[in-house]
């Protein structure tokens, strides 16, 4: 009797087993339908091109000839070539000046747009807009200012009864110049991000640190800098990353001139795949550089979750 209450209970069609199953499983199906077309882009363009890099950068290939498998020939180069080390040293230097730079002030300017003042939207916008602004275009406009013998800062120069100041030749001012452009363009990034932050904190939890005799910089040490550690570990990855990234305004200002001093990975990537045709150095160069990001991703967040730890 029992067998055959539970037969006749059981769905007797695949329509009937296909609404069982659905409204079983309703809300992964409608999950994954919505998904899918996301996780299809991801592949195709994060996944497939990193995957592809990472092969290429085991073979030797101009483009146009047959590829031969050299394994780790490629590495072994890298390491060995001078150039390479050089331009992987400017790298670090340029990254994490204009890290350190652009996070600092763009936390004491979120600190001081912060504030109850007037126009307040008006320097936030002029904070920002360079961001937004495109690196091709103000690299042009850069080169208006540094342009040897009709630039502004050579007349400038001219003007105080000093010498003219050529980039081309002078590697201190063309780093420094490179470094104060990037952090022009990237410090609204930081800003805003560390303002978001700002403005989540509580005013209550501010009032009661204010009431204990917290000021000034106790405030920010023991309140405020521990509540913006997420954003703080965002904001350094995600600069960091960027800071690797740093590629127009080098190719247009300066070319990794004077002596490959201000070369980086990104402009000599560019270099060997597009004008030396040396597909495998240049995808080994990214497959490093993703690496060193990786590395640098994971230790900055470990040690950020030590810090909260033990404060903890």
């Amino acid at each position: 009797m029992e067998r055959t209450v539970a037969l006749q209970s059981a769905p007797s069609s695949s329509r009937e087993r296909f609404n069982l199953f659905y409204s079983r499983h309703r809300h992964t199906m409608e999950a994954w339908i919505i998904l899918t077309p996301i996780l299809i882009y991801y592949v195709i363009f994060y996944v497939a091109p990193v995957i592809a890099n990472l092969f290429v950068s085991f073979i030797d290939w101009n483009g146009l000839q047959e590829a031969k498998w050299v394994g780790l020939a490629n590495f072994e180069a890298f390491i060995r070539t001078p150039l390479y080390i050089q331009v992987l040293v400017n790298t670090l230097f340029f990254a994490i000046t204009i890290l350190l730079v652009s996070a600092l002030l763009g936390f004491l300017v979120a600190m001081a747009l912060n504030e109850k003042v007037k126009g307040l939207g008006i320097y936030r916008t002029m904070w920002y807009v360079p961001t937004l602004t495109s690196a091709a275009v103000t690299a042009q406009v850069a080169n208006v200012f540094i342009a040897p013998g009709t630039g502004v800062i050579s007349g400038i120069m001219k003007s105080l009864g000093q010498p003219e100041l050529i980039w081309q030749i002078n590697t201190d001012f063309a780093r420094v110049f490179i470094i104060v452009f990037a952090i022009w363009r990237g410090v609204g990034s930081s800003m805003l991000l560390f303002l978001a932050g700002l403005q989540g904190i509580s005013t209550e939890v501010i009032d009661a640190a204010k009431v204990d005799g917290a000021s000034g910089w106790r405030l920010i040490r023991h309140i405020i800098l521990p509540l913006l550690r997420p954003m703080t570990v965002f904001v350094l990855v995600t600069g960091l990353i960027n800071g690797f990234q740093i590629f127009e305004p080098i190719l247009l200002i300066t070319n990794g001139q004077p002596g490959n001093t201000t070369n980086v990975m990104m402009t000599q990537i560019y270099k060997d795949a597009f004008q030396n045709q040396d597909f495998g150095m240049a995808a080994t160069q990214a497959t490093i550089m993703l690496l060193i990001l990786l590395w640098a991703s994971f230790l900055n967040l470990r040690l950020m979750g030590q810090s909260s730890t033990d404060e903890a």
